[in-house]
């Protein structure tokens, strides 16, 4: 990544809880080694995936841009229908010209008996807060896009490779957030354009690539963008509280003047009048001004049936 420094994510081979824990506790990234391999999901291919939920029907992304996570024309105009077997065949076919993805798919809803193929109760700390666990499968070239997400994050890496990019959440004015969505950014960080996004250089940029049986935490709030360089398959774990409702504002107020006044229109526009935002991200998440309705409605940044309607990845907008 030319322009741009970079620093490797700490990585240890390490079977202890602990040392997963240690990290949480000092919210910090880290990728361990070890603490899956009695998982029998950690054993996954395209192929015991066939044959676990070979039938089901599965709503995929086929055609995705081959970099970032905005789709033009929005998210819709990707989504294809088909059974599960169908698309694993078509994610590995050689000659694949253009990206395709299964993702963000709540595993029980694929895969019958899920729960006894992987436990990250003993891998992050007791707490009484919800958790959220999907499955990602999809081919080489997938992309997310460079986002924030509102909870602690634990990503497991089960076949295949992923490069990761990472940059701290008390660096978001340095990423150059969308205006009217502040946890997702333009920013392409394998192909930066350093007169464009010039903030991006002064950041302190983290890398790494994870394989099969690496576990990546990655903090609540801390900007994040993965892109597959082979078929791959991931689990991920959100858990823990959500960022603080001031983080939410001291972020947008470092952030300054125009997002402040897009985020008083877009809570009007998307909350009080109830227009449609336009779902052009990889999984759109609200808009600010729409999470800020949300917060001072229902105390939270989405309604509580917000993610039935289909899927969709959690906003964030901080730290505590």
């Amino acid at each position: 990544m030319a322009q741009l420094t970079t620093s490797p994510i700490p990585a240890v081979n390490d079977t202890r809880p602990d040392t997963l824990h240690a990290a949480i506790k000092a919210r910090q990234p880290i990728k361990v080694n070890g603490l899956i391999d009695g998982w029998p999901a950690a054993g996954w291919t395209f192929d015991s995936l066939r044959a676990l939920g070979g039938d089901t029907p599965v709503t995929v992304l086929d055609e995705l841009p081959k970099s970032g996570g905005l789709l033009p024309g929005g998210q819709e105009s990707y989504e294809r229908e088909m059974p599960f077997a169908d698309f694993l065949d078509h994610a590995e076919r050689p000659d694949l010209k253009a990206a395709c993805y299964l993702g963000y798919c709540r595993p029980e809803q694929l895969i019958p008996g899920y729960g006894s193929a992987f436990d990250f109760t003993p891998l992050t700390p007791p707490s009484s807060h919800s958790t959220d666990t999907r499955l990602w499968v999809g081919s080489g070239g997938t992309c997310s896009g460079l986002h924030s997400d509102a909870n602690d994050n634990v990503f497991t890496q089960i076949r295949g490779h992923k490069r990761v990019v990472l940059v701290s959440v008390r660096q978001t004015h340095l990423v150059h957030p969308f205006v009217d969505n502040i946890v997702n950014s333009p920013v392409d960080p394998e192909h930066y354009d350093p007169r464009q996004y010039p903030r991006l250089a002064r950041a302190r940029v983290y890398t790494t690539t994870v394989g099969p049986g690496d576990l990546l935490y990655i903090p609540r709030g801390w900007w994040h963008y993965l892109r597959s360089e082979s078929p791959s398959i991931s689990i991920n774990h959100w858990f823990g509280p959500m960022i603080s409702a001031s983080a939410f504002f001291g972020i947008l107020l470092r952030l300054g003047p125009r997002y402040i006044a897009r985020t008083a229109t877009d809570m009007v526009r998307y909350g009080v009048l109830g227009k449609r935002y336009q779902k052009n991200f990889f999984f759109t998440p609200p808009s600010t001004g729409e999470c800020l309705y949300n917060l001072i409605r229902y105390g939270r940044f989405e309604p509580e049936d917000y993610h039935k309607s289909g899927p969709k990845k959690p906003a964030a907008v901080g730290e505590e």
